[in-house]
């Protein structure tokens, strides 16, 4: 990201975490039995804004919005751990994806999707989210989520992208004029 938080940016970040956090913990989501943890739909925005806005956008809407879920759905206990994982998710997609086209977007959303993963898998093994057994019942709905994630993130973005082309430089600490 070039430049400073303008104007824009602040309001497409707060715009984002609410995408993320509504899209996380309001609508429809499967909990996972035995761990208190759930499947939502929260990572196509999560994806979508690393993707068309980069890794700091990426990062604090994802951290934020999915975190904020927790907090807001009863699952507070997850916070920290959501605040990590998909902050890094965010920032990892962003980091790699921004600007790429498909080739580039699949690559950034596998990276993406391995941080979360990983990083749920790490933080699960503490005795509060489970321990190991836990940490092992949560891979399967993890990947699952991150993988809807992409199928849905990435061609999402790509049709923003052609539909309104001033998108990519938000992000970069630019602005525009309506064309």
């Amino acid at each position: 990201m070039k430049g400073k938080f303008n104007t824009t940016m602040l309001a497409v970040i707060a715009v984002m975490i609410a995408v993320v956090a509504v899209t996380t913990g309001f609508l429809p989501r499967v909990p996972i039995p035995g761990t208190g943890g759930y499947v939502h739909l929260g990572d196509i925005f999560v994806f979508f804004s690393a993707f068309a806005f980069g890794p700091v956008i990426g990062a604090i809407a994802g951290g934020i919005g999915c975190g904020l879920a927790d907090i807001l759905g009863g699952w507070a206990v997850w916070a920290p751990l959501t605040l990590v994982a998909h902050g890094v998710q965010g920032l990892v997609a962003g980091y790699f994806g921004k600007g790429k086209g498909v080739g580039g977007l699949v690559v950034a959303w596998l990276l993406g999707a391995i941080c979360l993963v990983g990083l749920y898998f790490l933080g699960e093994l503490l005795p509060v989210y489970g321990g190991f057994a836990g940490a092992v019942t949560e891979i399967v709905p993890n990947i699952m989520q991150a993988l809807a994630g992409g199928i849905v993130g990435i061609p999402l973005v790509l049709l923003v992208r052609k539909a309104y082309p001033p998108i990519e430089r938000i992000g970069l600490g630019q602005t525009w004029q309506e064309e």
